[in-house]
Formats: structure tokens, C-alpha cells, sequence
């Protein structure tokens, strides 16, 4: 694949989670510092510090972003990185405005929890991935993906080995994960009990965040390698983009005829320009169906 890119920002602390907000709008997380920030056409402010380690984003149907916390940890070409002051895993809300509340903090399997990446599905449920005690690779131990409640109601959907990392909903209705230590991406039905099988398998580099565009072509981070991988809508592969050497892309989003690219080894947001339109998230429809069964209530 032929791409131009375009370098928007640098000198990020291990950036993360980037969430298309609108033209030329996105928002990502700086793992090392502790914060949300904000690319607005050009420019970089941080909209909110949320303390520990925010690692991943995703934009909530009431506009807001809600961020999984791994507590304060990360490990990339500087070495491992323990925050001053750590705090224990959880989801959080957080406002374009800077307000920061916990969604979820009680969540399952032993501790420690280290949620790593998030989305919504079409129930208005917030499903997300938590490899558990990364900090011991390569002895790590089973990993989770659970799903909660906007009122912190959680539930353990399926336990991961090798480390859950990226996770998004495909055009089928199914809930994908990335199992970053095997090279692959699973999928599974989003519920509890359900078998996970694997959906494809990177030909190099680990698998982190991703995303699929509205074809059905899924684009994913492949981290160490220095690469993002483009599958065809069944799985097999159709395109490599390498980046620079110690890059490391670590996830990806689609909006405005472009792929924004986190890169956590270069501390930078880069930006492909892509001839495809982005899956559309399942926010709008949950908020359409918060919308029916208000109009649905009957009046007294």
C-alpha cells in the first residue's frame, strides 16, 4: 500500500489509545504522562490527567472518553516505566473538559489488574482487555477480557492467555482480541463462556490496537515489529506499512480519509492518508436505543 504520512505530533510520553473525534480532532492517551491529550488541527494539549497509566481509549455514546488505567506501568525501548505514584487498574471516564471520574475499579480475576484496551458493543457495554501482571514477562500469567456496565456492573467474558491486548467489534456483530505473545487475532462471540478462534496471524511484529474500516479490511498495530498489517475481510493478508526502525506503533484509528498511528518508541502521532471510511462504532447505536426506550417509558 502506497501512503502518504504525515508526522502531527512529537515528543509524546508513550502515546496510546487514539480516538477520532472529528476532522482533523484526536484524542490519545500518553502512558507515561499520566494524562489524555488532544490533537486539535496542529496542535497538542493535554485535557486531562488521570494518574497511573492510561492505556487505552475509546469515545462513549454521551460524548465522552472512557479510558482502561493499567495503574501505572509500561515497558518499551526505554526500559520499564513504574509511575511515582501507582493506583490500582480501572476504567475511567473522562470529559473533553478535564473531569476524570472511576467507572469500574472492582474487577475480575487476582490482582493485579492491568486493563489495557476498550470498546463498546451494540448492548451499550463497555468490553475490555486486562493481560494481568505484564510486568512479569515472560512468565506472565492468564489474562482476562470482561465487560462492564456505565455503572460499573462487571463481568468476566473469557480468559485469555499470552497476553489480550487490542480488542474492537467487526462488521459481524463479533468481538475481536489480540493475542499479542502468539502473533494473532482471535475472535469470539461477546459473551461469557464463549471459545475464541483464531482470525489471523501477523507474519511479524506483535500485535497491539487496531481497528477495521467499513469494507471490512481490519488495520493492526504491530508494535515491535515496526509495522501495521492490512487484512482482507477474511483474514488474509493484503497490505504492510513499515515504519521507522524503534517506532513502534502501538494502535490505530481511522477518520477523515486517514489512519492516525500512535508510535510509542518515536513518541509521536503520525497520520496515512487511506482511501477508506471507518467501521462505524457501536456508540451511535447504543445511543439511538438509550434514546427509544426513553421515548418507549410510558408517561404518567
Amino acid at each position: 500500500m502506497k501512503t502518504t504520512r504525515h508526522l502531527l505530533a512529537t515528543g509524546l510520553e508513550f502515546p496510546e489509545g487514539p480516538t477520532h473525534l472529528g476532522a482533523e480532532r484526536v484524542a490519545f492517551v500518553e502512558i507515561r504522562g499520566g494524562r489524555v491529550s488532544l490533537y486539535d488541527h496542529g496542535s497538542v494539549r493535554a485535557i486531562a490527567a488521570t494518574g497511573g497509566g492510561p492505556n487505552g481509549a475509546t469515545r462513549g455514546p454521551d460524548g465522552a472518553l472512557y479510558v482502561t488505567n493499567n495503574g501505572g506501568l509500561c515497558l518499551g525501548p526505554h526500559g520499564r516505566w513504574i509511575a511515582d505514584v501507582t493506583i490500582t487498574g480501572r476504567i475511567q471516564r473522562v470529559t473533553l473538559d478535564g473531569d476524570v471520574r472511576d467507572v469500574a475499579t472492582r474487577l475480575p480475576g487476582a490482582p493485579p489488574h492491568r486493563p489495557n484496551d476498550l470498546c463498546f458493543g451494540r448492548d451499550g457495554l463497555l468490553y475490555f482487555t486486562d493481560p494481568h501482571d505484564w510486568e512479569n514477562l515472560p512468565k506472565i500469567g492468564v489474562g482476562r477480557v470482561a465487560r462492564t456496565t456505565l455503572a460499573g456492573a462487571v463481568e468476566l467474558v473469557a480468559e485469555i492467555p499470552n497476553f489480550p491486548n487490542g480488542i474492537a467489534f467487526g462488521a459481524d456483530d463479533r468481538l475481536y482480541v489480540a493475542q499479542s505473545m502468539t502473533q494473532q487475532i482471535l475472535v469470539m462471540d461477546p459473551r461469557p463462556g464463549a471459545t475464541p478462534s483464531t482470525y489471523c496471524t501477523l507474519p511479524r511484529g506483535y500485535p497491539d490496537g487496531f481497528c477495521f474500516d467499513a469494507s471490512g479490511q481490519l488495520y493492526v498495530a504491530g508494535s515491535l515489529g515496526d509495522v501495521l498489517w492490512v487484512f482482507g475481510a477474511h483474514g488474509a493478508v493484503r497490505d504492510e506499512i513499515l515504519f521507522d526502525a524503534g517506532s513502534e506503533p502501538t494502535n490505530c484509528c481511522l477518520g477523515d480519509g486517514r489512519l492516525y498511528v500512535t508510535c510509542s518508541g518515536s513518541g509521536h502521532l503520525e497520520a496515512l492518508e487511506v482511501a477508506a471510511e471507518p467501521l462505524p462504532l457501536y456508540p451511535r447505536e447504543a445511543r439511538a436505543a438509550a434514546s427509544a426506550r426513553r421515548e418507549a417509558r410510558p408517561r404518567i
